[in-house]
């Protein structure tokens, strides 16, 4: 192992220096290096080549215990606290091929007292550093997961802190409710104002209805992140197959002639408008088959079509509509119009189309995307991203509206000490290891 003076003064330190590939193969691949030994590393890697603070500069690196010409890079030293974790930083930007990427771990892991970072370990040194609060932390591992412009822009909102500023301005305004009520406990009625109980339950009362309200948008986010479902839904031999694939764009379900031909739930998922869309393509419904495996795809299509947040409902002829089968969320398309024709006396909320040639696909593209549209508008600034936000909050609203009924001021105190802990655990100011490990678990190395 390579030693040296320098190293030797940090014997004994408890924080390790980790090291890490934070991109992997590609045409350029970055390491990342944060803890004590950071610069000392990047000096003895590139012989001495001189590095200041936040300036990348191009340099040779070489292994320390050969010698040997490892690759021709970009570096860049952010010195502690002015870094991603809050500690002495390099980023090392080298080419992307397996060789390099393989020489490098082999350099890094030449040091004493540095090693490979553990998944998110970065990122919970940030944490612990105080550069970023939980909800950053997991919207940080949300940013990573993005898929689609609407999850990005939910999960970059976030990672911006807007979650945790109005988290942590809800939990002042409790902490000063709470001081009265401590101090109502400590003095006599004569030494506090006359209306301070009445105006505290009405600032609870005010919080309350902001709460749930916010609560209210859990379910916007939980569709922008999963994705929306759509599900095509109809008899046997309507076009539910073919427009499955029409609308992905890919020929994924088998189309055929022979009812029941499809017996499972075919999905994928896809990008609408910058939304993560799962279409599902479900099995012929018809009352009456004596294949048990049909049986099965025929209630399993039901049930799909039931959970789905809109649903396509395909016909051949305006007589076999279902009129139970149409809901605000069901979009009704009327197929095969180059074969029959368009009915005269057609209900206007049925689209013709004919899915083989596109006759009247414009109008039901159009149709579809505002639906989505609607469903996946986020209706606040703030929107609730993780169900774990949504636990501890439903668990503030509880303990609030107790406090608002309790006359007792020491149970009534209590109550909004509690509320106050759930809101602090949603940005770590008072947390466990167990929620720490669960959180950080799910990042990638070098994140």
């Amino acid at each position: 192992m390579v030693k040296s003076k320098i190293q030797k003064k940090f014997v004994g330190d408890k924080t390790d220096t980790i090291f890490a590939l934070s991109y992997g193969r590609a045409g350029v691949s970055v390491f990342r290096i944060s803890g004590p030994l950071a610069f000392l590393i990047l000096d003895t890697l590139t012989k001495g080549w001189k590095y200041m603070a936040n300036e990348m500069k191009f340099a040779n690196i070489y292994n320390p215990q050969t010698g040997v010409l490892v690759d021709s890079c970009m570096a860049v030293f952010f010195r502690g606290p002015s870094s991603y974790t809050g500690e002495d930083t390099v980023e090392i930007f080298t080419h992307g091929s397996v060789a390099v990427i393989g020489a490098v771990y082999d350099a890094l892991g030449a040091f004493d007292g540095a090693r490979l970072a553990e998944p998110g370990e970065f990122t919970k040194r940030a944490f612990l550093n105080g550069k970023l609060d939980l909800t950053q932390v997991e919207s940080v591992a949300d940013l990573i997961d993005a898929e689609t412009e609407s999850q990005r822009r939910l999960a970059l909102n976030n990672a911006n802190g807007a979650e945790s500023k109005l988290y942590n301005s809800w939990r002042a305004e409790l902490v000063k409710i709470l001081a009265w009520c401590e101090a109502s406990i400590d003095f006599s009625d004569d030494e506090m104002p006359v209306d301070v109980v009445e105006k505290n339950n009405k600032k609870l009362q005010d919080l309350l209805k902001r709460i749930e309200a916010h609560i209210a948008t859990s379910e916007c986010a939980v569709r922008i992140k999963r994705g929306l479902n759509i599900a095509i839904m109809g008899k046997p031999n309507v076009g539910k197959s073919s427009l499955f694939n029409k609308i992905i764009g890919e020929n994924r379900a088998i189309v055929s002639s022979i009812a029941g031909t499809t017996r499972d739930v075919i999905d994928t998922s896809i990008d609408i408008d910058g939304f993560k869309v799962n279409i599902l393509d479900t099995a012929g419904i018809r009352d009456k088959t004596l294949d048990k495996i049909e049986r099965k795809g025929i209630k399993m299509a039901r049930d799909v079509a039931k959970r789905a947040d809109i649903r396509i409902y395909v016909v051949d002829s305006v007589r076999s509509i279902d009129n139970n089968e149409m809901t605000k969320d069901t979009i009704v398309l009327l197929n095969k119009i180059d074969k029959k024709g368009i009915p005269e006396k057609l209900p206007k909320e049925v689209l013709p189309v004919s899915i083989k040639n596109g006759d009247g696909w414009k109008k039901f593209w159009s149709t579809l995307t505002q639906k989505i549209r609607e469903k996946m508008d986020v209706p606040a600034d703030v929107t609730l991203s993780q169900m774990r936000y949504k636990k501890a909050l439903s668990n503030v609203v509880k303990y609030l509206k107790l406090a608002v009924m309790e006359e007792q001021i020491d149970l009534k105190a209590e109550n909004i000490r509690l509320a106050t802990e759930e809101i602090g655990s949603i940005t770590g100011q008072i947390y466990f290891s167990e929620l720490l490990d669960e959180i950080f678990s799910s990042f990638c190395l070098g994140k």
